[in-house]
């Protein structure tokens, strides 16, 4: 039997491979928080939602500088 992850987890999987294409990099306690909530919103994206592709990609991008 097939066992489902959770939003919170997959998020986390998210995250981690976020960091990991990042390098060496590291974030703050509170951009990585950020990083967190925005990978949750990314996990429940739906074309038809009010968060945007465009609109996860400039967050992303806006914490990784």
């Amino acid at each position: 039997m097939e066992q489902r992850k959770t939003d919170a987890e997959v998020a986390l999987e998210l995250m981690r491979m976020v960091l990991e294409q990042a390098g060496s990099r590291r974030l703050s306690p509170t951009r990585s928080l950020a990083l967190y909530h925005l990978c949750k919103e990314a996990v429940a994206y739906s074309p038809e939602g009010k968060v945007t592709a465009d609109y996860l990609e400039d967050q992303l991008r806006n914490l990784l500088q």
